[in-house]
């Protein structure tokens, strides 16, 4: 098989150049020979064309073996060099060797030419795929260091989103736990459900009054928990919210986890989502029983009959709920002068029963009068009590069943607007009958027994001075009692302590000093005392 052969002839010899030509062609390989004789003339040669082999003569006029080699050397070039010559010794083969040829053949036995020129040839052809197979390895290494710096940069990025994430999760976290210290450190009972009527927040101060735990309610439907004595009056103040319009209070009976009943006074708002869509309802509650346990337990939009023969009970109620912030007003039969003293340290109205008495005096003469004033007087304000007293005269004036129609509808009212009404009678003017069904429509007032109840004239003491001072919207410290009678703390502790297991007073903490306010069984038992 013929192939062909491109030689760079390094010789200054033509004769050995046409020899060497000729030993290739019997070799049956076709050669294109280019013969150079000077380092500049190999350099072009090497620059202008590709070659297969370098054959170089090892001693030149003007150039050399080993010339030849640096000059290939200098190119870059991997071509199989070999040294033919005619006079070279081993040391200077062994010279040539090291300095970069890759074989030498002496000019006398060029028969081992082209086995050196297949095999040198091979040399190169694996050394270029070594070099290629290396190149690529290098290119695989550096790429692979690329994609390893590319998955560190993307690994570290994704290690700070992920601190990020949790940094924000951490304070996510804390600032909830924060909100539940906020929401558990209020002293109102502080409920939220959500739009299915599920309670979502119930905190420390809802577990104290009510006596369920948080975890003992949360995802509860609020209105299948048996907590609310009146549940549609709940379910129907839910309904009623509005975005646009502040919520007033409700004041609620509830069945704590212990079966007692406590008053909460709530108010309740809407929860609003961004897109203003309505999530729940928020509620806000203070346990006010203890407030509803100076009063007789009297709630807001309830009416209440005192069956008394003396009203002095009935209007010392009203002079208490007056200077407790309600707007007191009395409608009566009575002399204006002769009550006068008894209302003026709580302002008061009055109203009288009948004909106009003159004096500056404001008459209500007929029920319909009687029944549009309450309606006027329950639409000013709705922290409003009415007494009304002699309900014997109107029933001997127009009838008993004139007198309940419009008792009936007065009752509404009160209910409607969350007043108070106070009606006192005595049972001895009426028939039982009647009695009976006027006891039907109205609350009897939570009775406050006394019989039996005795104190030392010492505590008597104590608790007179209480009411006087409570009388004159005076504020009762411990302090001042002290100072009054002369007393140590201590004593006046065990005294003051004496009057409140008996109900006779109460006492609340106002800044850094408790007061002591007297209940209306401590009026009570002003009237009607025993001492030992």
């Amino acid at each position: 098989m013929n192939k062909q052969l491109r030689v760079l002839l390094v010789e200054d010899s033509e004769d050995d150049a046409t020899l060497l030509t000729r030993a290739l062609k019997k070799s049956g390989i076709q050669p294109v020979v280019e013969r150079v004789e000077i380092a500049e003339a190999m350099k072009k040669a090497l620059e202008k064309k590709e070659w297969d082999v370098v054959i170089a003569d090892y001693v030149l006029p003007r150039f050399s073996g080993l010339d030849a080699v640096n000059v290939l050397k200098k190119t870059g070039k991997d071509l199989p060099f070999i040294i033919v010559s005619g006079k070279i010794g081993e040391d200077t083969a062994v010279e040539a060797m090291r300095a970069g040829a890759h074989d030498y053949i002496m000019k006398g036995n060029l028969t081992r030419l082209i086995p050196a020129i297949e095999r040198e040839i091979e040399e190169a052809n694996n050394r270029q795929k070594r070099r290629k197979a290396e190149e690529e390895l290098r290119r695989s290494y550096h790429e692979l260091a690329d994609t390893t710096a590319q998955l560190e940069a993307t690994n570290k990025q994704l290690r700070g989103e992920i601190e990020e994430r949790h940094k924000a999760e951490k304070h996510t976290l804390e600032m909830k736990e924060h909100l539940q210290n906020v929401i558990d450190s209020a002293s109102e009972v502080i409920i939220s459900v959500d739009a299915n009527k599920r309670i979502t927040t119930w905190n420390k101060a809802a577990e104290t009054v009510i006596g369920y735990k948080q975890k003992d309610v949360l995802n509860w439907n609020i209105a299948k928990l048996s907590l609310f004595e009146n549940i549609q009056k709940l379910v129907d103040l839910m309904k009623n919210l509005s975005t646009e319009t502040q919520n007033n209070y409700e004041d609620f009976v509830i069945i704590t986890k212990n079966q007692t009943k406590k008053i909460l006074r709530i108010t309740g708002s809407i929860i609003q989502e961004k897109e203003k869509q309505s999530s729940g309802v928020l509620f806000i509650g203070r346990d006010i029983t203890r407030e509803m346990d100076i009063h007789g337990r009297l709630l807001a939009g309830n009416s209440y009959l005192i069956p008394e023969r003396s009203n002095t009970a009935a209007v010392d109620l009203l002079v208490d709920l007056a200077t407790s912030g309600y707007s007191g007003y009395m409608i009566t039969r009575m002399n204006p002068e002769s009550i006068k003293n008894t209302t003026s340290p709580a302002n008061i109205q009055l109203y009288l029963l009948g004909q106009d008495h003159g004096k500056g005096s404001i008459a209500i003469p007929n029920l319909q009068i009687l029944l549009q004033k309450i309606k006027e007087l329950c639409a000013k304000k709705k922290e409003t009590v009415i007494l009304l007293e002699r309900l014997d005269y109107l029933i001997n004036k127009f009838s008993f069943e004139k007198v309940m129609d419009v008792l009936y509808e007065i009752n509404d009212h009160i209910a409607k607007n969350k007043c108070l009404l106070l009606l006192r009678i005595d049972p001895a003017t009426i028939e039982k009958t009647q009695m009976a069904l006027i006891e039907n429509e109205l609350q009897l007032l939570p009775s406050q027994k006394i019989e039996g109840l005795a104190i030392e004239d010492e505590v008597y003491d104590i608790l007179r001075f209480i009411y006087e001072q409570n009388q004159n919207n005076a504020i009762v410290p411990i302090k001042k009692i002290m100072g009054r009678f002369t007393l140590a703390y201590s004593t006046v502790a065990k005294r003051l302590q004496v009057l409140e297991a008996k109900g006779l007073i109460f006492t609340k903490k106002q800044g850094k000093s408790r007061t002591v306010t007297i209940s209306d069984k401590g009026k009570t038992f002003l009237h009607k005392r025993q001492t030992v």
